[in-house]
């Protein structure tokens, strides 16, 4: 495997989990911020009721990792080695948001005044509703009587990622990758990635395409990917309906930043 090094930079991301509820995050599910260590920075979350009556929710914290095979876990905050949950101040963990109508969800970061802190530090804001049913529900008509049942919840994880001005760098290496014929019949590369540094990469990835002889076939591209220090994820790339032979796969990963990353394969479509 070739690697290309560079210097890093990032942006950040946030995951939703939506299960037709009334309530709506509608400011970004990614929140990032450089800043300097010893400084605090504040934020906001914007939440919309998009129902005709009172809807409520709770606010509250979780670490957030994943991994190349579709695992995600969402830990208790400030269990990560890099989660900032214990950097973050909530204005807020309960609020009623009136009908057709937007609240805002106030928080603020400080970060510790430490020379080793370097690189990418995140964790998430969740934003769940409550339904008019459920016992915590302020607007129950009886919160204490117990039900059972199955009850639809609406839950946005809003990613608060603090990135210490001037260090950190990633490390964006190939882990294992498999060339496989997906549903539609076409040739595609499995790429697992992981970020080994200690920034946050958001690469464009592509693969350049080569016959045999070294004529070139035509670029294909991923897509964007967050990647945070010790996560992985996987990409799937179709390579399209090829004749039969040997070819050969330039995958490249541009963090951007001057950070570039690559690896080259040789494919066998049969």
């Amino acid at each position: 495997m070739t690697r290309l090094l560079f210097t890093a930079l990032v942006l950040a991301f946030g995951i939703t989990m939506d299960s037709q509820a009334q309530i709506s995050v509608r400011s970004q599910l990614s929140h990032d911020e450089v800043a300097e260590a010893g400084t605090t920075y504040h934020g906001s979350i914007s939440v919309r009721n998009d129902s005709n009556v009172m809807e409520e929710v709770r606010i509250y914290q979780t670490d957030y990792s994943f991994n190349f095979d579709g695992s995600n876990y969402f830990d208790s905050p400030g269990e990560h080695p890099r989660s900032n949950a214990r950097w973050v101040d909530l204005g807020l963990s309960y609020a009623s948001v009136p009908p057709s109508q937007t609240i805002s969800i106030p928080y603020s970061v400080r970060v510790p005044d430490a020379d080793t802190l370097s690189g990418s530090w995140w964790s998430m804001i969740m934003v769940e509703g409550i339904p008019a049913d459920a016992p915590e529900s302020r607007n129950s008509a009886d919160s204490t009587k117990a039900e059972f049942g199955i009850r639809q919840l609406t839950r946005y994880g809003i990613q608060i990622a603090t990135h210490i001005e001037g260090t950190g760098s990633s490390q964006l290496n190939i882990m294992e990758s498999m060339l496989v014929e997906n549903a539609q019949g076409e040739a595609q590369l499995d790429v697992a990635i992981s970020n080994d540094g200690d920034k946050l990469a958001q690469p464009d990835v592509w693969i350049e395409l080569y016959d045999a002889s070294g004529n070139p076939v035509g670029k294909r591209d991923g897509f964007k990917n967050r990647i945070y220090p010790g996560t992985s994820v996987t990409q799937k790339i179709v390579l399209g309906s090829l004749p039969k032979g040997d070819y050969k796969a330039l995958v490249i990963m541009d963090a951007g930043m001057n950070e570039v990353f690559g690896a080259e394969y040789t494919l066998a479509i049969n």
